[in-house]
């Protein structure tokens, strides 16, 4: 729920627009993953800003930072992205000489993963306000044992020293987009992505006691919300995968498969897909073979009826992209449904909201359902 602070004013519609964030389905008390939903906000969730693969952490003696930092190309509905992403600086000590070494430390998958986590502490306790440094913020308190027991739930053993470490990396790492100009190619608008304010984490207490934490959501986190820029998922699905791959493929398809019917296919770039995942420089035998390894996984998880033979299609003289056509469950079709319904039924609160309809919530917002069409000749 939203704490208050005697000297942060806020507009109470908006205050109870935020509130419509920690709205979901399912018991929000039951800490098993049985049947655990969360929400994705898409214009985060869905950019290649985590460093795939090994060497995401290298000392600072031996590097520049520009020389660690990733950079990204990534395309959305059909405007061309950049998404560049600056290192942050931790320590650790050496275990021989006892000293403190800084290293330059990329966000890579244990961070994306805490970062998944933290997100689903927030869509259960809702957001909360809270001033340190003068600076008052909306984000989360969480501890360091519940990050720890969900990690564990998933099959993740992490201890407390790197939680904290990858909360510092999550904090102080920049990520920046660019846009390409459509009228001018070789002019790029800049656009402020970060996830978390770089001015809040705080770790109360010393030594085995800096258990409860609090982390700020950046302004651009918490207008995305206001916005109800944000989809309704199953995180007990999506983070049950050991691959981080198939993870990030069930997130993507959850998010971007909105009109998902039964007994119809449409097609997935594995181009488009690697490209927003982050792993693009790999061989095309690689990605292939990572794309049908996840989609196995799929199919076991009960997201698609079956594994489809890939489609090679034509870019140009040199380059080929491959589409599978994918074909949903019923299972899955119907967890679009209530996530489109739950879409739905938050658009219309926020609207009274708006409209000084009701001042506060209802206790159970319902599900509202209507007819999802899939667009043609689109690839998801």
């Amino acid at each position: 729920m939203l704490a208050t602070t005697p000297d942060f004013k806020v507009d109470p519609k908006e205050a109870l627009r935020l509130r419509l964030f920690e709205v979901l389905d399912g018991d929000k008390y039951d800490l098993s993953l049985e049947r655990k939903y969360s929400n994705s906000i898409t214009s985060i969730d869905l950019i290649p800003r985590f460093f795939r693969g090994y060497g995401a952490i290298k000392p600072v003696a031996d590097l520049a930072s520009n020389t660690v930092s990733i950079s990204n190309n990534f395309s959305i509905q059909g405007k061309d992205y950049t998404c560049r992403v600056q290192p942050a600086v931790i320590q650790r000590i050496d275990r021989k000489t006892k000293e403190k070494i800084e290293f330059y430390a990329l966000p890579s998958d244990a961070e994306e993963l805490i970062e998944k986590v933290i997100f689903l502490i927030a869509s259960t306790n809702g957001l909360e306000r809270k001033s340190i440094g003068g600076i008052t913020r909306y984000g989360t308190s969480f501890s360091l044992y519940e990050i720890k027991k969900y990690l564990q739930l998933m099959g993740k053993t992490k201890s407390y020293e790197q939680i904290r470490e990858s909360l510092t990396i999550i904090r102080d790492s920049k990520t920046r987009i660019s846009q390409t100009d459509q009228n001018n190619p070789k002019r790029r608008a800049e656009i402020t992505h970060d996830v978390w304010s770089d001015a809040v984490l705080e770790l109360e207490g010393n030594g085995r006691g800096r258990d409860r934490c609090y982390i700020g959501f950046s302004d651009f986190v918490v207008q995305e919300i206001s916005n109800l820029s944000y989809r309704q998922i199953l995180f007990s699905r999506l983070t049950c995968y050991g691959s981080t791959f198939s993870r990030y493929l069930d997130l993507y398809l959850s998010s971007m498969w909105t009109s998902a019917t039964l007994d119809r296919k449409e097609p997935i770039s594995l181009l488009r897909i690697m490209e927003s995942f982050g792993k693009p420089q790999v061989s095309i035998v690689t990605k292939r073979r990572d794309m049908r390894a996840a989609l196995l996984d799929l199919l076991e998880k009960n997201v698609i009826k079956t594994v489809p033979s890939p489609i090679k299609k034509r870019i140009n003289d040199e380059e080929f992209d491959y589409l599978y056509y994918l074909e949903p469950t019923d299972h899955f079709v119907e967890e679009m449904i209530i996530s489109n319904g739950k879409l739905k039924g938050l658009k219309s609160l926020s609207k009274k909201i708006t409209e000084d309809q009701i001042n506060e919530l209802p206790d159970k917002v319902g599900r509202v359902y209507s007819d999802f069409v899939c667009p043609d000749s689109n690839v998801i």
